[in-house]
């Protein structure tokens, strides 16, 4: 049986795959298995792998929503854009999780030759990173060899700026960040020079830095209105995570939400962190 999908090509549907996407949103076996079964029966030649998507997230959000939000994380990135400037800010967050002391920077940083615009920067004993976050607002969008290339050249401006003016850091290292996946020859080339290649269950998996520590955006929540994730971003506050730490009354004032509806998405994403 052969699945659809979004940039045409047709691949054949594989339940194993199936299986461990919902294992990873936090299923136990016998739950992944019981929904597999019922996803199996109404899989189709030729399906596209988006109604295959809701298939599966219908279905398992038969057995638990908050497994639902989990499992939905890839739209759940999209509704970060469309700019990207929340995406930056989510990559910051991934890596304090992991220990980094990152951030969003909001001056230029001086080259060799030009001043550069820098997504994140982060440290972490000692050592110093640039990240470019690249977003793509489309499942099937892709990295090319054209931003590897670019983001290279970028990396080694700076460190040869870094050389000859002191207000610029010496990057020890440059990563690629994407909510997409990465061409072929972007990623050759980017294993090929040393760069951290972080794309959609590729490279460095992104999915799986965010299920191993239950790093998930604050827009996996269903309800959650554009305006409210707008001041979430504004406080700094994309992961659920980050969120749950937080005295709900407090980040009613923080956020000049009302209580009851700041409670509200404070138990989801206490739900979605804590779903086993």
């Amino acid at each position: 049986m052969l699945i659809k999908k979004s940039n045409g090509e047709l691949v054949t549907f594989d339940p194993n795959k199936i299986r461990a996407t919902i294992k990873r949103a936090g299923a136990n076996n016998e739950l992944a298995d019981r929904v597999l079964q019922r996803i199996q029966a109404k899989v189709r030649n030729g399906m596209a792998t988006k109604r295959l998507f809701a298939i599966v997230r219908k279905e398992l959000r038969r057995e638990s929503r908050h497994l639902a939000q989990r499992y939905n994380l890839r739209t759940a990135l999209l509704r970060l854009g469309p700019a990207g400037f929340k995406f930056e800010k989510y990559v910051a967050s991934i890596l304090n999780a992991y220990d980094y002391t990152a951030l969003v920077p909001e001056q230029e940083y001086i080259g060799l030759c030009v001043k550069h615009e820098v997504d994140v920067v982060a440290t972490k004993g000692g050592h110093s990173l640039v990240i470019e976050a690249k977003f793509r607002n489309r499942f099937a969008d892709t990295v090319t060899l054209r931003d590897t290339l670019a983001t290279w050249a970028r990396y080694n401006d700076l460190r040869d700026g870094a050389e000859t003016n002191r207000s610029c850091p010496l990057f020890d290292e440059i990563w690629i960040v994407t909510n997409g996946t990465f061409s072929d020859r972007a990623m050759q080339f980017g294993l090929c020079r040393g760069i951290n290649m972080v794309g959609w269950r590729m490279g460095q998996s992104l999915a799986e830095m965010v299920d191993h520590t239950a790093l998930y955006p604050i827009t996996v929540i269903d309800n959650l209105r554009q305006w409210e994730l707008e001041r979430f971003a504004k406080n700094d506050l994309l992961l659920c995570r980050e969120v749950v730490i937080e005295d709900p009354d407090r980040l009613s004032d923080r956020l000049q939400l009302p209580r009851s509806r700041t409670k509200q998405i404070w138990k989801e994403c206490q739900a979605v962190v804590e779903s086993k």
